[in-house]
Formats: structure tokens, sequence, C-alpha cells
């Protein structure tokens, strides 16, 4: 290649990295905060409010929780930038970002070369194919738009890659310190960046073992990969935290954990198509990648166990014995990690290992250039199905893919909830998430009450009913309603006693659920007017009676709607032995029913067949009036019902046993709703 032909080529090469990236950093910062923050974004920004002595503190004492660098870089980003949802997505968006340049670079290093002939390798076709898959993968991508350190430690993967081959072929000091420098940061951003230093240490090692100067590399090579770990050893020996989180991990090994194969099926999906947290059914297509792989991957085992040619070497004089020892480098990263998930933790989260991504690419390039190679329709065929890939999962990530709806929820209950009502966190974890998005001035109570961290993520026992009744009943006699925010609520509430108790105790207007949350509103007791009380007397199957009802119209809540309220006092004259549901009904004068709710006659914490004779309770259910209604007098009416075959019962008064509704109180819908007594 003369001089003039070689400056093109680099001035074409350049041109094409400089196009790579600025595409890369177009797509990564387009809608950056048009999806909510998750749990662990929120996690994130309360985090970084503390102080970075409290945060090293933290994470000190912490299970489950990362070296601190993370919260230390974000709380000193947040100072200066806010804690807008794009402000705290903006670092992992420059560092995904970042790779694009970075893959390039090691991929031009390790010269994964094809047969001289070839037109790609006399065009570099390899570090542009790879940064192109890079560029648009659909995993890279998504978490590049998630406020974690994932990204960051991806970049410091790949820059401790190139560094550590350079200092490999040029053993310096000032080499030396630049890659112990980058592996420190890593693992000061994440535990498991210690996969990707196990991957390197092998395959470095094994290129090592091969030169014939073994002693000095391989003395040099030891002192810089145990210096690499030397401070992750430290924390993990004297930190509090991690020893408990090391205790509990090393105790589940083995049990409780899925079995191989929907392991391997969940992380090639993720991988392949980038499904975060809700994996849709087109996760599938990522299968289409896995041949691709498996070509190259099996080209590369062959380049790697091939013999030198007498050609120029990376390493000085004498030649080492493979044909280019740098392909081992991907092999080992790629396989090391995954292999060690499979084997021993197949609860680990893709994101853990995402360092794998690019060099998984740089392997599906191989196979796509060892088909081009071999006919050029097939590699095109191959680019092409790739490309396919990633425009569906790209687009499915900027359209239906949501993280987190708590933003959403957030924004409904701020517009609904007035001055006298009270927040209902279930379970407290989701605490970060209510307090990045909630009005700090609103009255938040936790199911179970605990006392809630200022900045910290929390872990919640369970809730114990005996203590959750009088906590809910004091929070219905201090405020007009509570909003019931559930998410994550089986984890301290299995049961479900919290949301079956408040029924039992308040009037459940309605409830609203998105993605990951739902909110419930539940009207007080001690607050309103009752408009109409009405004795009944009603007697259903000689068991259940109705003795009296109090009606009421209340302003619109969760549903948006005006709203009655009954209260219907209930007894049962003899133990019940039909577990009977009430069904409450708004009906025109043409019998038709407009609006309807059927509950147990308390809800479900105390069904009927768990009463005793002489039990006398009170029930509460509230039934929306819907805003179509034309004006004109509706009537409000309760029957029971055997839920085994739904039909309508009869009940008595007196000596009269009828099978018409029982008739409650009359509606007037007009300028204005009015509840009168039955004529």
């Amino acid at each position: 290649m003369n001089t003039s032909t070689r400056v093109l080529s680099t001035l074409f090469n350049r041109l094409t990295l400089l196009l790579f990236t600025l595409v890369a950093f177009a797509l990564r910062v387009w809608a950056l905060d048009a999806k909510g923050l998750s749990y662990d974004e929120a996690a994130t920004a309360l985090m970084a409010r503390a102080t970075p002595l409290e945060i090293i503190q933290f994470h000190w004492h912490a299970s489950f929780e990362h070296p601190p660098f993370w919260q230390l870089l974000m709380h000193f980003w947040s100072n200066m930038a806010g804690q807008r949802e794009f402000a705290l997505r903006l670092l992992p968006a420059l560092a995904g970002t970042l790779l694009v340049p970075l893959i390039w670079q090691l991929v031009k290093r390790l010269e994964i070369g094809f047969t001289p002939q070839s037109p790609i390798s006399n065009l570099q076709l390899l570090p542009s194919l790879t940064t192109l898959l890079v560029l648009t993968s659909p995993v890279l991508l998504l978490y590049s738009q998630e406020a974690r350190m994932y990204t960051i430690v991806v970049a410091l993967a790949l820059t401790s890659l190139v560094a550590g081959q350079q200092w490999l072929i040029k053993p310096t000091r000032r080499g030396l310190l630049v890659f112990l420098l980058i592996n420190w940061a890593m693992l000061g951003f994440h535990y498991y960046s210690v996969l990707l230093l196990t991957g390197e240490f092998l395959a470095f090692g094994l290129i090592t073992l091969r030169q014939p100067i073994v002693a000095k590399r391989l003395g040099l090579f030891l002192l810089g990969m145990g210096l690499t770990v030397l401070p992750l050893l430290l924390w993990m020996a004297f930190a509090p935290g991690f020893r408990i989180t090391a205790q509990i991990v090393l105790q589940g090994v083995g049990g409780g954990q899925p079995s191989l194969w929907p392991f391997l099926d969940g992380l090639w999906r993720d991988f392949s198509f980038g499904a975060i947290r809700w994996q849709p059914a087109q996760a599938t297509l990522g299968y289409l990648l896995l041949p691709l792989a498996l070509i190259g991957l099996a080209y590369s085992l062959f380049l790697a166990g091939r013999r030198a040619p007498n050609a120029p070497s990376a390493f000085p004089t004498p030649r080492p014995a493979l044909a280019n020892p740098w392909v081992w480098l991907p092999l080992f990263v790629v396989l090391t990690p995954i292999l060690f998930s499979a084997l021993l933790f197949r609860t680990l989260a893709t994101r853990y290992i995402l360092f794998v991504m690019p060099l998984l690419y740089l392997l599906i390039a191989v196979g796509i250039t060892w088909l081009w190679q071999r006919q050029r329709w097939l590699g095109i065929a191959a680019l092409g199905l790739v490309g396919f890939v990633a425009v569906v999962g790209i687009r499915y990530y900027f359209n239906p893919y949501q993280k987190s709806e708590y933003r959403q929820m957030a924004a409904f209950l701020t517009r609904h909830i007035v001055t006298d009502e009270a927040v209902l966190l279930e379970a407290p974890r989701q605490h970060l998430l209510a307090k990045y998005y909630l009005p700090t001035t609103l009255p938040i109570y936790t199911a179970p009450t605990v006392v809630l961290p200022a900045y910290w993520p929390i872990s919640a026992p369970p809730v114990v009913p005996e203590q959750m009744d009088g906590q809910l009943q004091s929070a219905l006699r201090k405020h007009s309603g509570l909003w019931l925010v559930l998410t994550a609520e089986d984890e301290v509430d299995p049961g479900e006693f919290v949301s079956k108790y408040l029924t039992a105790i308040a009037y459940k207007e309605d409830c609203q659920a998105w993605l990951d949350v739902q909110l419930c509103y539940f009207a007080s007791t001690h607050f309103g007017h009752l408009n109409v009380t009405t004795k009944m007397a009603a007697l259903w199957s000689n068991e259940l009676a109705l003795e009296s009802a109090h009606v009421m119209v209340t302003r619109a809540g969760i549903s948006g709607l005006q709203t009655l309220l009954a209260q219907l006092d209930w007894r049962a004259a003899v133990k019940p032995t039909v577990d009977y549901r009430v069904t409450l009904r708004l009906v025109d004068a043409d019998n038709h029913v407009v609006s309807q709710r059927d509950d147990y006659p308390i809800g479900p914490l105390l069904p009927p067949s768990t009463w005793n004779a002489g039990d006398e309770k009170p029930g509460f259910m509230a039934l929306p009036i819907p805003a179509t209604l034309t004006a004109g007098v509706y009537r409000l009416t309760v029957d029971l019902y055997d839920p085994a075959t739904t039909t309508l019962l009869t009940y008595t008064q007196g000596a009269t046993a009828s099978s018409a509704p029982l008739v409650l109180a009359l509606v007037e819908i007009g300028d204005t709703i009015v509840v009168r007594k039955p004529e």
C-alpha cells in the first residue's frame, strides 16, 4: 500500500469512526428522559443526595450493595447537573457513546485476520463491522439510558483490555499504573467486574505462557494482576456488608436456582434483544444471532490454534508460537462470565456481566466476515439479519417498552389528592421512588410501619396484622382518605392483609393499575355527612340480616366520578353457611343496571362463613356514578347471592318474602346529585 492510499485509508477510517460516534451519541440521548425512573434509578438519585462520607459508610456496612464509586460520582455530578431524569442518565449515555471508539481501537489492536487475499482484511472491515454492531446493540442502548453504572463498567472494561494488551506487549511502569488505575476504578463501580478480570487473567496468562521469555513476562503479569485485585480483596475482607452478602449468596448456591436451559434462554434473549425487565415475545428474534456467534466462536478458535507464519509479530523476537494469540482475549472474556454464571449463579442478572457484549458482537462480526469471505451474499444476508434484530429491538425500546410507570402513577396521585388525605406505601422500599416523584409535603405512612431513612433503600419486615390494624384505623381517623400505593407488596404482605382490612373498615372507592404499581383509594368513615339512613330489617336465607343502611354522595375520587358511599349494617342471625356476596347497583327507571359493585359483606378478610351467630358488622361499599347518565331518578339497590350459582336470593322483611331488589335510596341526578329515602 503506497503512502497516498494509506493516508486516504486512515482518513476514511477516522471519518467512519467519527460518524459512528456521533450516531451513537444521538441514539443514546434521544428521548433520554421520556421514561420514568425505575426503582434502582430512584435509588441512584436519592443516595446521591447524601454526603460522600455517608455514602462510603453506607456501602461499607450495607449488604447487597456494590462499592461506592458510582454513588460518589453521582453525588458530585448531581451537585453540578441536578437530578432531573435527563441529568441522571447523561453520564451512562456518554459512557455508552464512548464504547464506539473503544471497541474500534480494541479490535484494531487484536488484529484478528483473514486470508491475505481477502478484500475484507485490506479494508479493515472487522473493526467497522464490530463497531456498527455495538452502536446498534439494543441492550447496550437500553443501559446507556439507565441511570446506573453498567455502561460505565463496560467502558472501563474495554479500556482495561486495551491498556492490558498494550502493557503486555511493552511492559512499563507507566503502562502498569494505567492498567491498575483503570481496573481499580472498574472494581470500585461493580463487584462482578472481577469476572472480566478473570477472563483477562486467563487470556493474558495463556498468551504469556506461549512466549519463550516466560519468566520475565509471567512475573510481571502475575504482579500486575495481583495488584489489580488487591483493593477489592481488602474491601471484601474488612467490609461488614460484603461479608454478609457473601454469606447469604454462598448459602444459596445450588438451591432455588433455575435450571440451566431457562437461565441460558433468558440470558441470550437479554444479550441479543435487550429485554431488561419485561421480556416481550419478540425477544426470541435474538436467536437469529446465535448461529453467527457460534460461527464466529468456531473460527476464532481456529485462528487461536494456528501456528505462526513467517511474518512480523507484535511481540519482540523470537516470534510467538501462535499466529495471533490475541484471539484468546475475546474468547475468554465472553465465555468465562457466562460459564461462571451458568454453573454457579444462575440468578445473576444480565446487567452484571454486560461487559461481555462488545466482544460478543466481535465474535458475531467474525462470523459475518467469515460468511462474506465464502459467499458475499451470505455476508450481506447475515448483516441484514443482525440489522433486523437491532431495528426491532430499538423500536421496541423507544415505543412500548417501559422501565416503570411509577412516574405516571405519582403524577395521577398528585393531581387527585387533597389536603386532608394521606399516602400509604406498601411495601416501604418504594419510598425512594415516592420521595423522588411525590411532593415532600404529603403525609406518608408505610405498611408495615417503619422509620424511613433519608436516602437509603430499606428492607422491611413482614406485616403483622395485630400491629397494623390499629395503625390503619388511626390513620383513617386523622385523614379523610388513604391512597394505598402497592408495588412489590408480596415482599411484606403476601396475604394482602392491608388492602383487605382497609376494605373492611373504609370505603374502597376504586383502584387503578400501571405497569408495576397499583393505586387504590379508601375513603374514611369518620368524615362526611350521611344523607340517608334507612331501617331495612331484611333477612336472606334465614342467615344474614341487613339491619340498616346509610348512604351519602361524595366528591370525585380516583375514578374521577361522583361516588355513592353505602354503610350496610349486617347481623348474622345464625352462623352463615355460605360466603355470600353483596351486589350494590344503581338502576334506572327501565331496570337497567348503570353501575354495579360486588364484594363480600365486609370484604374478603372475614367472609360470612367465619362469622358467629349474633355477630354485627358494618360493611362499607362505594359505587361510582357514571358521568354519562341522563337527568332523572335512579334507585340504589342491594342484593345477596351465592357465588356458586350467582342467582339473587330471596329475602324476607317481617312476614313478607320478596325477590325484588331491596332499595336503599333514591338518587336524583340533575345539576346536582341528591340522595333521598326510598318511597
